[in-house]
């Protein structure tokens, strides 16, 4: 990722499910000040860091989750062209929006599958036409 990482808010939720092997992931909100992985195109509250927990329903634990500004986010097995508006895939990672799907922003480069690539956190509802 050649720009520079930027967020302009990042706070802490609770998450109470393993997320350790989720990175960079999307997350929804689940409850209150919980959070988990949202299923595809779903509406994301924003990205979870790189600080990730393995938190249980006993022992939930507090992450860093990026919420607003430039967030970084993992791209899916298809890849993200610069300007497009991304969604969240089943495991949490960015895709190219589909049409009556929640967007969660816009990639700002071109990522391969697998980055960790930039996007402008501005959450809408597509509908195409």
């Amino acid at each position: 990722m050649s720009t520079p990482f930027n967020p302009t808010l990042v706070v802490t939720r609770k998450c109470n499910s393993d997320i350790s092997s989720s990175p960079y992931c999307l997350v929804k909100a689940v409850g209150d000040d919980d959070i988990d992985i949202p299923s595809e195109g779903q509406l994301v509250i924003g990205a979870l860091t790189n600080d990730v927990a393995k938190g249980t329903a006993s022992a939930p634990v507090s992450v860093a989750v990026q919420m607003g500004g430039m967030i970084k986010v993992q791209v899916d097995g298809s890849g993200v062209t610069a300007g497009t508006l991304c969604m969240a895939d089943a495991s949490g990672n960015a895709k190219t929006v589909a049409t009556g799907k929640y967007a969660f922003g816009i990639a700002l480069e071109t990522h391969a599958a697998g980055d960790i690539g930039a996007f402008l956190f501005a959450p809408s509802f597509y509908e195409e036409g």
